[in-house]
Protein backbone atom coordinates (compact mmCIF):
# COMPACT_ATOMS: atom_id res chain seq x y z
CA UNK A 1 0.00 0.00 0.00
CA UNK A 2 2.83 2.37 0.85
CA UNK A 3 4.50 1.92 -2.51
CA UNK A 4 1.20 2.47 -4.40
CA UNK A 5 0.60 5.73 -2.53
CA UNK A 6 4.17 6.78 -3.36
CA UNK A 7 3.57 6.12 -7.06
CA UNK A 8 0.32 8.07 -7.00
CA UNK A 9 2.00 11.02 -5.28
CA UNK A 10 4.80 10.90 -7.85
CA UNK A 11 2.36 10.83 -10.78
CA UNK A 12 0.36 13.70 -9.27
CA UNK A 13 3.54 15.72 -8.85
CA UNK A 14 4.55 15.13 -12.48
CA UNK A 15 1.08 16.08 -13.76
CA UNK A 16 1.10 19.29 -11.71
CA UNK A 17 4.47 20.23 -13.15
CA UNK A 18 3.48 19.48 -16.77
CA UNK A 19 3.50 22.54 -19.00
CA UNK A 20 0.61 23.52 -21.24
CA UNK A 21 0.86 24.11 -24.97
CA UNK A 22 0.89 27.89 -24.49
CA UNK A 23 3.54 27.69 -21.77
CA UNK A 24 5.79 25.55 -23.95
CA UNK A 25 5.39 27.89 -26.92
CA UNK A 26 6.16 30.87 -24.69
CA UNK A 27 9.20 29.06 -23.33
CA UNK A 28 10.36 28.29 -26.86
CA UNK A 29 10.11 31.99 -27.72
CA UNK A 30 12.00 32.97 -24.56
CA UNK A 31 14.79 30.44 -25.14
CA UNK A 32 15.15 31.66 -28.72
CA UNK A 33 15.61 35.23 -27.43
CA UNK A 34 18.26 33.87 -25.07
CA UNK A 35 20.01 32.21 -28.05
CA UNK A 36 19.45 28.75 -26.55
CA UNK A 37 18.35 27.41 -29.90
CA UNK A 38 18.33 23.66 -29.28
CA UNK A 39 16.39 24.07 -26.03
CA UNK A 40 14.01 26.42 -27.82
CA UNK A 41 13.43 23.90 -30.62
CA UNK A 42 12.81 21.12 -28.11
CA UNK A 43 10.26 23.26 -26.25
CA UNK A 44 8.35 23.82 -29.49
CA UNK A 45 8.58 20.09 -30.23
CA UNK A 46 7.00 19.25 -26.87
CA UNK A 47 4.24 21.79 -27.50
CA UNK A 48 3.33 20.24 -30.85
CA UNK A 49 2.94 16.85 -29.19
CA UNK A 50 0.09 18.39 -27.20
CA UNK A 51 -1.56 20.42 -29.97
CA UNK A 52 -1.14 21.37 -33.60
CA UNK A 53 0.53 24.72 -34.04
CA UNK A 54 -0.18 27.57 -36.43
CA UNK A 55 1.97 28.73 -39.33
CA UNK A 56 3.92 31.27 -37.27
CA UNK A 57 4.65 28.77 -34.48
CA UNK A 58 5.91 26.18 -36.95
CA UNK A 59 8.03 28.82 -38.65
CA UNK A 60 9.59 29.85 -35.32
CA UNK A 61 10.35 26.22 -34.57
CA UNK A 62 12.03 25.89 -37.97
CA UNK A 63 14.25 28.87 -37.17
CA UNK A 64 15.33 27.39 -33.84
CA UNK A 65 16.06 23.99 -35.43
CA UNK A 66 18.10 25.66 -38.18
CA UNK A 67 20.13 27.69 -35.70
CA UNK A 68 20.75 24.57 -33.63
CA UNK A 69 22.25 22.92 -36.72
CA UNK A 70 19.40 20.47 -37.43
CA UNK A 71 18.41 21.16 -41.04
CA UNK A 72 16.17 18.08 -41.30
CA UNK A 73 13.84 19.21 -38.53
CA UNK A 74 14.03 22.79 -39.75
CA UNK A 75 12.79 21.78 -43.21
CA UNK A 76 10.10 19.62 -41.60
CA UNK A 77 8.69 22.59 -39.71
CA UNK A 78 9.02 24.97 -42.63
CA UNK A 79 6.89 22.57 -44.65
CA UNK A 80 4.35 22.49 -41.82
CA UNK A 81 4.36 26.29 -41.77
CA UNK A 82 3.75 26.35 -45.52
CA UNK A 83 1.02 23.70 -45.26
CA UNK A 84 -0.70 25.88 -42.66
CA UNK A 85 -0.66 28.99 -44.83
CA UNK A 86 2.70 30.71 -44.29
CA UNK A 87 2.98 33.23 -47.12
CA UNK A 88 5.68 35.75 -46.21
CA UNK A 89 8.02 34.92 -49.09
CA UNK A 90 10.08 38.10 -48.76
CA UNK A 91 10.81 37.39 -45.10
CA UNK A 92 11.82 33.76 -45.51
CA UNK A 93 14.22 34.64 -48.33
CA UNK A 94 16.01 37.24 -46.21
CA UNK A 95 15.75 35.53 -42.80
CA UNK A 96 19.31 35.04 -41.51
CA UNK A 97 18.08 32.27 -39.20
CA UNK A 98 17.51 30.07 -42.24
CA UNK A 99 20.70 30.78 -44.20
CA UNK A 100 21.94 27.23 -43.58
CA UNK A 101 19.02 25.88 -45.60
CA UNK A 102 19.67 27.79 -48.81
CA UNK A 103 21.86 25.04 -50.23
CA UNK A 104 19.58 22.20 -49.13
CA UNK A 105 17.99 20.45 -52.11
CA UNK A 106 14.39 20.90 -50.90
CA UNK A 107 14.76 24.65 -50.19
CA UNK A 108 13.33 25.57 -53.59
CA UNK A 109 10.36 23.26 -52.98
CA UNK A 110 9.56 25.03 -49.72
CA UNK A 111 9.78 28.42 -51.45
CA UNK A 112 7.47 27.19 -54.21
CA UNK A 113 4.84 26.22 -51.62
CA UNK A 114 5.05 29.62 -49.97
CA UNK A 115 4.93 31.36 -53.36
CA UNK A 116 1.71 29.47 -54.11
CA UNK A 117 0.25 30.54 -50.74
CA UNK A 118 1.15 34.14 -51.48
CA UNK A 119 -0.36 34.09 -54.96
CA UNK A 120 -3.58 32.60 -53.65
CA UNK A 121 -3.74 35.20 -50.85
CA UNK A 122 -3.16 38.09 -53.25
CA UNK A 123 -5.40 36.94 -56.11
CA UNK A 124 -8.04 39.61 -55.41
CA UNK A 125 -5.64 42.39 -54.40
CA UNK A 126 -5.40 45.82 -55.97
CA UNK A 127 -1.77 45.24 -56.96
CA UNK A 128 -0.94 48.81 -58.15
CA UNK A 129 -2.30 50.27 -54.89
CA UNK A 130 -0.47 47.65 -52.84
CA UNK A 131 2.77 48.55 -54.61
CA UNK A 132 2.20 52.27 -54.09
CA UNK A 133 1.59 51.85 -50.36
CA UNK A 134 4.53 49.50 -49.87
CA UNK A 135 6.78 52.10 -51.51
CA UNK A 136 5.47 54.69 -49.04
CA UNK A 137 6.20 52.22 -46.22
CA UNK A 138 9.87 52.15 -47.26
CA UNK A 139 9.94 55.95 -47.38
CA UNK A 140 8.39 56.19 -43.91
CA UNK A 141 10.57 53.60 -42.22
CA UNK A 142 14.05 53.64 -43.75
CA UNK A 143 15.43 56.75 -42.04
CA UNK A 144 13.65 55.92 -38.78
CA UNK A 145 15.40 52.56 -38.66
CA UNK A 146 18.75 54.34 -38.97
CA UNK A 147 18.19 57.05 -36.39
CA UNK A 148 19.79 55.22 -33.45
CA UNK A 149 22.97 54.61 -35.43
CA UNK A 150 23.03 58.28 -36.47
CA UNK A 151 22.36 59.47 -32.92
CA UNK A 152 25.11 57.25 -31.48
CA UNK A 153 27.55 58.64 -34.03
CA UNK A 154 26.66 62.35 -33.96
CA UNK A 155 24.89 62.92 -30.64
CA UNK A 156 21.24 63.75 -29.95
CA UNK A 157 21.63 67.55 -30.02
CA UNK A 158 24.07 67.70 -32.93
CA UNK A 159 23.55 69.65 -36.16
CA UNK A 160 23.70 66.33 -37.99
CA UNK A 161 20.72 65.00 -36.03
CA UNK A 162 18.77 68.20 -36.57
CA UNK A 163 19.33 67.72 -40.29
CA UNK A 164 18.40 64.04 -39.99
CA UNK A 165 15.02 64.85 -38.44
CA UNK A 166 14.50 67.64 -40.98
CA UNK A 167 14.76 65.01 -43.72
CA UNK A 168 12.33 62.76 -41.84
CA UNK A 169 9.84 65.60 -41.43
CA UNK A 170 10.04 66.53 -45.11
CA UNK A 171 9.42 62.93 -46.17
CA UNK A 172 6.56 62.62 -43.67
CA UNK A 173 4.84 65.62 -45.28
CA UNK A 174 5.13 64.08 -48.75
CA UNK A 175 3.88 60.71 -47.47
CA UNK A 176 0.95 62.39 -45.73
CA UNK A 177 -0.22 64.09 -48.93
CA UNK A 178 -0.07 60.82 -50.85
CA UNK A 179 -1.82 58.74 -48.18
CA UNK A 180 -4.58 61.30 -47.59
CA UNK A 181 -5.29 61.29 -51.32
CA UNK A 182 -5.62 57.48 -51.20
CA UNK A 183 -7.92 57.57 -48.15
CA UNK A 184 -10.11 60.30 -49.61
CA UNK A 185 -10.51 58.39 -52.88
CA UNK A 186 -10.67 54.78 -51.67
CA UNK A 187 -11.26 54.89 -47.91
CA UNK A 188 -9.10 53.17 -45.29
CA UNK A 189 -8.16 50.25 -47.54
CA UNK A 190 -8.02 46.97 -45.64
CA UNK A 191 -5.84 43.88 -45.55
CA UNK A 192 -8.11 41.94 -47.90
CA UNK A 193 -7.50 44.52 -50.65
CA UNK A 194 -3.81 45.40 -50.25
CA UNK A 195 -2.31 43.03 -47.65
CA UNK A 196 -0.94 43.61 -44.17
CA UNK A 197 2.08 45.81 -44.83
CA UNK A 198 0.30 48.14 -47.23
CA UNK A 199 -2.64 48.46 -44.84
CA UNK A 200 -0.22 49.20 -41.98
CA UNK A 201 1.32 51.99 -44.07
CA UNK A 202 -1.86 54.04 -43.76
CA UNK A 203 -1.61 53.88 -39.98
CA UNK A 204 2.13 54.62 -39.92
CA UNK A 205 1.78 57.75 -42.01
CA UNK A 206 -1.24 59.04 -40.07
CA UNK A 207 0.60 58.20 -36.82
CA UNK A 208 3.37 60.56 -37.97
CA UNK A 209 0.97 63.31 -39.09
CA UNK A 210 -0.29 66.47 -37.32
CA UNK A 211 -2.92 66.07 -34.60
CA UNK A 212 -5.78 67.40 -36.71
CA UNK A 213 -5.04 64.79 -39.39
CA UNK A 214 -4.94 62.01 -36.79
CA UNK A 215 -8.27 63.07 -35.29
CA UNK A 216 -9.90 63.36 -38.71
CA UNK A 217 -9.05 59.82 -39.84
CA UNK A 218 -9.27 57.99 -36.49
CA UNK A 219 -12.98 57.06 -37.08
CA UNK A 220 -12.07 55.42 -40.41
CA UNK A 221 -9.41 53.28 -38.72
CA UNK A 222 -11.90 52.33 -35.98
CA UNK A 223 -14.40 51.21 -38.60
CA UNK A 224 -11.73 49.20 -40.43
CA UNK A 225 -10.73 47.45 -37.18
CA UNK A 226 -14.37 46.55 -36.43
CA UNK A 227 -14.61 45.04 -39.92
CA UNK A 228 -11.49 42.93 -39.29
CA UNK A 229 -9.56 44.82 -41.98
CA UNK A 230 -7.01 46.60 -39.77
CA UNK A 231 -5.12 45.85 -36.57
CA UNK A 232 -6.55 46.72 -33.17
CA UNK A 233 -3.03 47.42 -31.92
CA UNK A 234 -2.61 50.14 -34.55
CA UNK A 235 -5.83 51.76 -33.39
CA UNK A 236 -4.64 51.59 -29.78
CA UNK A 237 -1.34 53.33 -30.58
CA UNK A 238 -3.05 56.06 -32.56
CA UNK A 239 -5.57 56.66 -29.77
CA UNK A 240 -2.73 56.90 -27.24
CA UNK A 241 -0.87 59.43 -29.36
CA UNK A 242 -3.97 61.58 -29.79
CA UNK A 243 -4.65 61.45 -26.05
CA UNK A 244 -1.09 62.50 -25.26
CA UNK A 245 -1.08 65.34 -27.79
CA UNK A 246 -4.31 66.61 -26.25
CA UNK A 247 -2.74 66.56 -22.77
CA UNK A 248 -4.87 63.64 -21.59
CA UNK A 249 -3.78 60.30 -20.05
CA UNK A 250 -3.14 57.55 -22.56
CA UNK A 251 -5.07 54.28 -22.48
CA UNK A 252 -2.67 51.53 -23.56
CA UNK A 253 0.73 52.77 -22.37
CA UNK A 254 2.36 52.97 -25.79
CA UNK A 255 3.71 56.52 -25.58
CA UNK A 256 7.12 57.18 -24.04
CA UNK A 257 8.37 60.64 -23.11
CA UNK A 258 11.62 62.06 -21.80
CA UNK A 259 12.36 63.94 -18.61
CA UNK A 260 13.67 67.32 -19.80
CA UNK A 261 16.02 67.67 -16.84
CA UNK A 262 17.49 64.18 -16.60
CA UNK A 263 16.99 62.90 -20.14
CA UNK A 264 15.49 59.75 -18.62
CA UNK A 265 12.82 57.89 -20.60
CA UNK A 266 9.39 57.75 -18.92
CA UNK A 267 6.00 56.22 -19.67
CA UNK A 268 3.57 59.03 -20.38
CA UNK A 269 0.66 59.22 -17.88
CA UNK A 270 -1.77 56.28 -18.16
CA UNK A 271 -5.44 56.19 -17.20
CA UNK A 272 -5.99 53.50 -14.52
CA UNK A 273 -2.46 52.08 -14.97
CA UNK A 274 -3.26 49.05 -12.79
CA UNK A 275 -5.55 47.76 -15.58
CA UNK A 276 -3.34 48.61 -18.54
CA UNK A 277 -2.28 45.03 -19.28
CA UNK A 278 -5.92 43.94 -19.46
CA UNK A 279 -6.61 46.66 -22.01
CA UNK A 280 -3.43 45.88 -23.95
CA UNK A 281 -4.34 42.21 -24.19
CA UNK A 282 -7.77 43.08 -25.59
CA UNK A 283 -6.16 44.83 -28.59
CA UNK A 284 -3.36 42.33 -29.18
CA UNK A 285 -0.53 44.09 -27.34
CA UNK A 286 1.86 42.28 -25.01
CA UNK A 287 2.45 43.13 -21.33
CA UNK A 288 3.58 46.68 -20.71
CA UNK A 289 6.52 45.49 -18.60
CA UNK A 290 8.00 43.76 -21.64
CA UNK A 291 7.21 46.71 -23.91
CA UNK A 292 8.96 49.39 -21.82
CA UNK A 293 12.15 47.36 -21.32
CA UNK A 294 13.43 48.55 -24.70
CA UNK A 295 13.73 52.05 -23.18
CA UNK A 296 15.35 50.76 -20.00
CA UNK A 297 12.15 51.37 -18.01
CA UNK A 298 11.10 49.03 -15.20
CA UNK A 299 7.31 48.71 -14.76
CA UNK A 300 6.39 48.31 -11.09
CA UNK A 301 2.62 48.88 -10.91
CA UNK A 302 0.83 45.68 -9.94
CA UNK A 303 -1.75 44.63 -12.49
CA UNK A 304 -5.42 43.84 -11.83
CA UNK A 305 -8.43 42.74 -13.84
CA UNK A 306 -12.01 44.02 -13.75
Amino acid sequence: MKSIIGILVCLLSVSMQAQSFDELISNGDKLYDEKKYLESAEAYEKAFVLEDGNASQYYNAACSWALSGDTINSVKYLNLAADNGWKNLKHIKSDKDLMSLHNVKVWSEVLAKIQANLEDYEKDFDKPLKGQLEKIYVQDQTLRQLYQTAEDKFGRESDEMKYFWKLVSEQDSLNELEVIKIIEEKGWVGKSLVGGQANMTLWLVIQHSPLETQEKYLPLLKKSVLEGESSGSHLALLEDRIQMRNGKPQIYGSQITQDKDTGKQLVYEIWEPEYVNQRRKEVGLGPIGDYVKRWGIVWTIEQKEK
